[in-house]
């Protein structure tokens, strides 16, 4: 048996996403949108290959580390109402397919095993000053519609410049502080023996959005 996965990852960050609904778009306005003070500059390959072919490749499954390296600056306006703070969370797209499956785009024979689900894909974002929710851990999603948080702003702001809080919120340049405004992004993957031999596909988003 041959079971090729081919994982597209394609990297979408906005400020605002009106849309994409898994953004949690939040309608006020004290940080600077991208490419008016804010951006974000990601390195990296846009599409990562896993392939199996043997029972090993099952077994041992796939690991990529530092695969993106997501850098972010994030300004405040000149005169915000509050405190600028911002989220950033990852989310899957399989182009409209079962929530909890990848995409096909081949199948090999005529197997009617299940589709692999998205929950293989596990994923972290680690910095210097691992500022990110994620942290050492890795996490999956069990649906598309679900997100992985990595920053969150809950009405709370977390200041940046100790190298030393996790959830940094504020605004910061990587450009002076890479430790806390960089992310390099790992994946790991291992699928299970009962699913279609094929070829499938899954795109990991991330996006940037003015929190509360």
């Amino acid at each position: 048996m041959k079971w090729i996965i081919s994982l597209c990852i394609i990297l979408f960050v906005c400020n605002v996403c009106y849309s994409q609904s898994n953004c949690n778009v939040s309608l006020t306005s004290n940080c600077n949108p991208t490419g008016a003070g804010s951006q974000c500059v990601i390195t990296g390959e846009p599409t990562i290959n896993f392939t199996f072919e043997s029972f090993g490749d099952f077994l041992t499954g796939g690991n990529v580390f530092g695969a993106s390296i997501l850098k972010m600056i994030v300004g405040e306006n000149v005169a915000p109402l509050a405190d600028c703070r911002w989220r950033l969370n990852v989310h899957m797209d399989n182009n409209g397919g079962v929530p909890t499956e990848w995409e096909q785009v081949y199948a090999y024979g005529t197997n009617t095993a299940p589709l692999p689900n998205v929950n293989i894909l596990e994923m972290r974002l680690r910095n210097q000053c691992n500022t990110s929710l994620t942290g050492s851990t890795y996490a999956n999603l069990a649906t598309t519609a679900s997100n992985i948080d990595v920053v969150e702003s809950p009405g709370v702001s977390n200041n940046s410049g100790t190298c030393s809080a996790t959830n940094v919120n504020r605004p910061g340049s990587y450009l002076n502080n890479f430790g806390e405004y960089s992310f390099a992004i790992d994946y790991r993957l291992k699928p299970t023996l009962n699913v279609q031999p094929g070829i499938y596909r899954l795109n990991v988003k991330f996006c940037i959005t003015e929190g509360n």
